[in-house]
């Protein structure tokens, strides 16, 4: 009793070391997050086009993001079904790689595909297979948002280059950040956001 006391005292302790306050909800506390959440989400939300939106991975600090696709027909994916309550009200529990046993081809206009890769998603097969459903369940002209860590501890292998379902997407210049690939600055693990549009 006394261990799991403690354990759930150091969880909380860490979670506020690394969040900032933004209205009533705890965000992270990251440089790439700010990116994601005071530039890239506030765009896509802004569009009429984006009306179907799938996050892949859940925890504590995406359960805000409910509130930001409040008017979107916002949906999550995430296999820790211990994380559902972070995740959306239409909300999957199961790995990416399931994708289409849940949704049907074309139907999503977005997806954001963040923080997965080389946490979960780390073989070269289920990379490339995470990748082919995200372009199966992505509609002609649906954007592929994809976040990873560009260094090698979280890089299984160099998925930009090989990754074969990828390939499939073109590079898509994502206007508010006048790129298709973005280094966030100031980030020792180099996070990187790529931008790609199903042709």
């Amino acid at each position: 009793m006394l261990t799991r006391i403690f354990k759930k005292t150091r969880q909380i302790a860490h979670k506020i070391s690394v969040s900032r306050l933004h209205g009533f909800d705890l965000h992270h506390n990251s440089p790439d997050r700010l990116i994601l959440e005071d530039i890239i989400i506030p765009h896509l939300i802004a569009s009429s086009e984006f009306k179907r939106i799938l996050f892949v991975g859940c925890d504590w600090y995406t359960k805000p993001y409910k509130k930001f696709f409040k008017a979107q027909e916002y949906w999550t994916i995430e296999i820790d079904e211990t994380k559902k309550r972070y995740g959306a009200n239409n909300h999957i529990i199961d790995s990416i790689q399931n994708l289409s046993n849940h949704v049907s081809q074309n139907y999503f206009d977005v997806i954001i595909h963040n923080g997965v890769f080389g946490y979960g998603v780390n073989t070269k097969e289920d990379t490339e297979e995470s990748f082919k459903q995200c372009f199966q369940a992505l509609r002609a002209g649906g954007i592929l948002v994809f976040g990873w860590n560009d260094v090698p501890q979280f890089k299984p292998f160099p998925v930009i280059e090989e990754c074969q379902s990828l390939h499939k997407f073109e590079p898509f210049l994502f206007a508010p950040l006048s790129t298709a690939n973005y280094l966030t600055p100031n980030t020792q693990l180099r996070h990187t956001f790529n931008f790609y549009i199903k042709p």
